[in-house]
């Protein structure tokens, strides 16, 4: 599982283009599954056919976009100007000085800023720097409208802990990855679907739950932990298994899923928490307001500096995320 997590953390799949993540997956899943396809916005729909005479459409959402980057400029004397894709803490512009950039050909570079005090940085001082000396250099890997992403390493802390950027995505999807490889056998048509642009609002989660035409979504997600010194109220801890989604800005979890995952978390022996807080959304409520309403759920991997360049996550917690995931889906009778 670590070395899962940090081969998705390193690959650069920024919002908009994640076609080097959904190429990492696709290798990986499509010997467990009956169908693979690629929709037309780039989300990765995967489906295991169930063996149930009276089966429903089970639907497992985990998004694989990272924060990124769009060239909005490229100067005559070979400098990139950028905007940032998305609201997350990673692209703030003070925070995004000095930082390492990779654009999904490969191509990599290095942020500077034209401000002279750190108070004055904003995003009109920053530039990229790729090494190019001109413009007609520069067009030669990068055009305006390119997109790119932080690029740093993921390592293992220690035995159950893994840092680095973009491990947020890369836990959800090893998750998905995982629950799929471990179903054998199942009653319903399970399809998960990794999906596009959730950095700016979950563009991609709607148009696959359309595709697929399901019964119930389980979303798989991520929580900010609150055991750190420097942590916002919360009662979330890593290590102690999944948070299940009760309530978010866009999301009201209904009972029925509630009560439902909760009580197979216990029947199996899972260790989970309760996830409620308003600081964040969800794909789960996009859902919910799908065609004619689709009944979600989530759960959600706890992780420390969220949305953050190094990120942490528990091995556990993920492990635990795939067991009730996989119960979940035997289980299902709502």
């Amino acid at each position: 599982m670590k070395d899962l997590l940090i081969k998705l953390a390193e690959a650069c799949g920024p919002t908009g283009v994640e076609d080097n993540v959904r190429d990492l997956l696709q290798a990986l899943v499509t010997p467990h599954a009956d169908d693979v396809r690629v929709d037309v916005l780039g989300n990765l729909l995967v489906t295991k056919k169930g063996k149930g005479a009276a089966r429903k459409h089970l639907l497992l959402v985990a998004h694989m976009d990272e924060p990124g980057l769009m060239v909005n400029h490229i100067e005559a004397n070979g400098f990139l100007r950028l905007a940032p894709v998305g609201t997350y803490e990673t692209l703030s512009p003070a925070y995004l000085v000095g930082q390492r950039i990779e654009f999904p050909n490969g191509t990599k570079g290095v942020i500077g800023t034209s401000a002279k005090d750190p108070g004055d940085v904003t995003v009109v001082s920053l530039f990229a720097d790729i090494g190019a000396t001109s413009r007609e250099e520069v067009l030669a890997r990068v055009q305006e409208g390119d997109f790119c992403a932080l690029h740093l390493g993921a390592f293992a802390v220690n035995e159950h802990r893994v840092v680095g950027k973009a491990i947020e995505r890369s836990a959800i999807c090893a998750a998905a990855l995982e629950a799929l490889k471990q179903l054998g056998e199942q009653e319903h048509d399970v399809t998960v679907a990794f999906t596009v642009q959730q950095a700016v609002g979950g563009r991609g989660a709607k148009p696959a739950a359309f595709g697929v035409e399901a019964d119930f979504a389980l979303v798989l997600d991520a929580v900010t932990a609150g055991d750190t010194l420097a942590a916002s109220r919360s009662e979330i801890r890593i290590g102690a298994g999944p948070a299940i989604k009760l309530l978010d800005k866009v999301t009201a979890v209904r009972p029925q899923v509630k009560h439902f995952l909760i009580d197979e978390a216990e029947a199996a022996g899972v260790a989970y928490q309760l996830d409620v807080g308003l600081e964040r959304s969800s794909e789960a409520g996009l859902l919910f307001a799908h065609a004619s309403g689709l009944l979600a759920g989530a759960l959600s991997v706890p992780v420390r500096y969220s949305a953050s360049a190094s990120e942490l996550v528990d091995v556990r917690d993920i492990e635990a995320t795939v067991a009730l995931t996989v119960r979940a889906i035997h289980s299902f009778a709502l």
